[in-house]
């Protein structure tokens, strides 16, 4: 006994479209296929009208048809799919009864992947079907892939013009106030220092912004050393605070470290994420008013630990907490300040290598909430 159709569903699913006027051999062929190929589906058609109407809105992979058809032949059916480029790449197999060597050529020129000749084995046809299908497969692979390179093009193509874009704005300036200094500054010694300062700031700027690129670029492509190991989590966040000791003194801010009371001890990697908590801590400072205050807090978090950065700024306006963490998103704040509209992209590639979390919190009215949640883990294995 044949079993029953499979009605089991998969993404994404091929379908087998049976157009044949004998709705015993079609019931047959179906439930045949169903039981050999669960995973795809199979719906029949008793003309070529109908077979047609199915497969012109893009909805069967491969067509198994009979020559003759009511309404529509199999042999104009299979003329229609090949006039059709959106159906080039699907796979026909024409079924026929007694046929000359002529007759079967003829369906091949047609287009035709290939024939069946009445009465076939069943053991046949289902070979004929699983090559059919995986040619479909193949294909849809070949699709796909070719797909995700055309948008990994669009991706480089205009990362390459923000890089540019990006670059040649602190060079401008560079260039800009070097020119001043040859040009006058023999005779207007009161501007070297002035412009020296532009020089200094925006080489530092481009600076920057050329090794956040290279991190990204070497996470990115797989080329980042990571070494995990166990981490005391306190003593990391105490090393992240005195680095901006001189900073926050400079902007009459308070950078204040929330302590958790026991030991908390991490596999991470130190150096990566002491770079996220840089990020998060520079940006804070960045967006604090004179006077104000950031909180750095942790503590345990299932077997990781769950760090937040807050800081009393104007905050993120709201639908934006996602979109800054993409490529040179940045708030608008004065240029002294601009950074390079990547630490927070690197910051979330990290925090995603140990297989945690990144986020701002949504629905604040005052402030910006930066929380980052670490399993405690690589997720290459490390422990």
């Amino acid at each position: 006994m044949i079993p029953a159709m499979s009605t089991r569903l998969r993404e994404p699913r091929s379908v087998i479209l049976i157009a044949d006027p004998d709705a015993t051999l079609r019931s047959a062929i179906a439930t045949t296929l169903a039981a050999q190929f669960p995973d795809v589906e199979v719906r029949t058609a008793a003309n070529g009208r109908l077979a047609w109407d199915a497969i012109g809105r893009g909805e069967v992979d491969l067509v198994i048809g009979g020559v003759v058809l009511d309404e529509l032949s199999g042999l104009e059916l299979l003329r229609h799919v090949r006039a059709d480029r959106r159906l080039a790449d699907m796979y026909v197999v024409l079924m026929t009864g007694v046929a000359s060597p002529e007759e079967l050529f003829a369906a091949m020129e047609e287009g035709a992947d290939d024939c069946l000749l009445k009465p076939f084995r069943w053991s046949e046809l289902v070979a004929r079907v699983r090559t059919g299908l995986r040619r479909v497969e193949a294909i849809r692979r070949h699709a796909e892939r070719a797909a995700e390179l055309e948008r990994l093009n669009d991706r480089h193509t205009e990362f390459l013009a923000t890089v540019s874009h990006e670059i040649r704005t602190p060079l401008s300036a560079i260039l800009s106030a070097a020119n001043v200094l040859v040009r006058y500054g023999d005779r207007r010694p009161e501007s070297v220092e002035r412009f020296a300062r532009v020089i200094h700031q925006e080489g530092r700027r481009l600076t920057r912004l050329i090794n956040n690129l290279l991190d990204l670029a070497r996470i990115e492509a797989g080329q980042a050393e990571w070494s995990f190991a166990p981490v005391a989590v306190d003593e990391l966040v105490r090393e992240v605070q005195e680095s901006f000791s001189a900073l926050v003194g400079e902007r009459r801010l308070t950078l204040a470290v929330e302590p958790w009371p026991d030991p908390l001890v991490v596999t991470l990697d130190r150096d990566k994420v002491t770079q996220v908590l840089v990020n998060l801590v520079s940006n804070s400072i960045k967006h604090s008013p004179e006077g104000g205050e950031v909180q750095l807090r942790f503590g345990p978090h299932a077997e990781g630990v769950r760090l937040e950065v807050e800081d009393g700024g104007e905050g993120i306006p709201a639908g934006r907490e996602e979109q800054i963490f993409e490529r040179f998103q940045q708030l608008d704040i004065g240029d002294q300040r601009r950074g390079s509209g990547l630490g927070l992209t690197i910051s979330r590639q990290i925090v995603e290598r140990h297989g945690g979390r990144i986020w701002a919190e949504p629905g604040r009215t005052h402030g910006a909430l930066f929380v980052v949640e670490l399993p405690g883990r690589g997720t290459d294995g490390s422990v």
